[in-house]
Formats: C-alpha cells, structure tokens, sequence
C-alpha cells in the first residue's frame, strides 16, 4: 500500500502535475489522519469497554455485599424491636405476672432488659475497600456513588449512636444489675452449666416498683427505639441502592452484549 502511494507520488512530480500533486498530498494527509483518529476511536472503545467491565464486576460484587448487609440488618432490627417489646413488658405490672408464671421466660426476659443490648451493625466491605485504595471512581454512575457515601456516613452515625448507648447503660443503667438484682440468676441464663450457689430469687415485682429502676429502663427504651429508627432508616437506604445497582448492571449486561 505504501508502494503504491509512492508510485503515485512520483508519477505526478516527474509529469510536473504540481497541482495534482498538492491535491493528492492533502488527500493522503487527510486518509492518514482519518486512520489515526480511527485508530484513537477503536482504542478508547476498548479501554472503555475494559472500564465498563472492571465496574460491572465490582458492581457485582458490591451488590451482594449490599445483600448480606440487607440480610443482617433485618435481624439487627428484629433484635432491637425484642429488646424494646421486652423493656415495655417488664415496665407493665401486668405483663409481669404472665412472664413471671414461667421460670425460664423470667430469667429470660430480665437478662436482656437489665443487661442485654444490640451492638452490631450492617458492614459494607467492598465500598470500604474501594474508598479506602482511592477507587470509587470505578463507579461511573453519580447517584450511586452519592447514595453509597450518604449510607457508609449513616453507618458511621449509628455506630456512634451505639457506642453512645452502651456507654450510657455501663455507667448508668448497668447499676441495676450491681445495687437492685441478684445478679447471679441472671448469670444462670448466660451460662447454664456453671456451678456457683445462686443465692436468693428476684422479687421482680418489687424491683420494678422502685421509681430509679423504672427511670432507667424508661432511658434504655429511648435509647433503644432511637436506635431502631436509625436501623430501619438505614435498612431502606441498602435496598434503595440494592435497586439502583441492579438497574445499573442490567443496562451494563446489555451495552457490553450489544457491542
């Protein structure tokens, strides 16, 4: 092909066609930048489309992440919906009655209201991974990558709630189980195989009658509830973003088949 341009070169200069010539000259410019430009085209649709790629899989495996936490998260809000039925019936003179009537449901019940509480939260590894190497750009669509960030902060604010909390219920409410209760029936529940004399049972009755016990469970159930709000917040932001992403990759499953 070379050859023959350079034939056509020459031809035209030795029959002295100068302005041929110059008219041929800008053609073949103008072929050889048209192949450039082409060649330019062809080379950012392959890096675009390796790009596309590479964010489809971490899309993908995003997406599941964003699943195991919406699984979770499910069980976290169950968790503290039961503390916070549980801290209500204790608080109530006649829900007492039923639950003290079993043995069992009473040791249950007053271990999770006196001492128990929900400490975990939902957990979003590839999005961690990706800010903390500075890659989140992968991520081409805008309002996913704002939702993500708007959750990982949520996350991080219910985290602090928690933290919060617990360090309210070891200075305060914890005191429940030290001055008020015989702790040690309590322990029972937790560790049913350890042989220690459990002393004298709870009147629970009486235990909940005296106003500073009932003060700081009424806290416990703010504290509690606040942080279920959080959850359940937090809950609908996962499946919000679960619903983006899935959209994202089907329209990507569709670009990368067509091309």
């Amino acid at each position: 092909m070379i050859k023959f341009f350079r034939k056509i070169r020459q031809n035209l200069i030795s029959q002295g066609k100068t302005a041929k010539y110059l008219k041929y000259a800008i053609g073949e410019i103008a072929l050889v930048v048209i192949g450039i430009l082409i060649a330019l085209q062809i080379n950012n649709w392959n890096e675009t489309r390796k790009e596309k790629k590479v964010e489809t899989a971490i899309l993908s495996i995003l997406l599941e992440d964003l699943k195991s936490a919406k699984f979770f998260s499910e069980e976290y809000i169950a968790s503290e919906q039961y503390y916070l039925d549980i801290i209500e019936t204790v608080l109530h003179k006649d829900s007492i009655r039923v639950v003290l009537e079993d043995d069992v449901k009473t040791t249950e019940y007053f271990n999770k209201a006196f001492w128990d509480f929900e400490i975990q939260v939902p957990v979003i590894n590839t999005y961690s991974d990706l800010k903390n190497a500075g890659k989140i750009a992968i991520i081409k669509n805008n309002e996913i990558r704002d939702r993500l960030s708007v959750l990982d902060a949520n996350i991080i604010n219910l985290d602090r709630l928690i933290l919060d909390r617990m360090n309210v219920h070891q200075m305060r409410i914890d005191e429940i189980c030290v001055i008020d209760v015989n702790f040690l029936q309590l322990l029972k529940f937790k560790l049913p195989n350890y042989n220690i004399t459990l002393g004298p049972k709870n009147d629970y009755i009486e235990i909940m009658d005296k106003p500073k016990v009932r003060n700081l469970m009424g806290i416990k159930s703010v504290l509690t509830n606040e942080a279920l709000g959080y959850r359940k917040n937090l809950h609908n932001e996962i499946d919000s973003i679960i619903h983006l992403i899935e959209s994202e990759l089907t329209e990507d499953r569709s670009i990368l088949t067509n091309d």
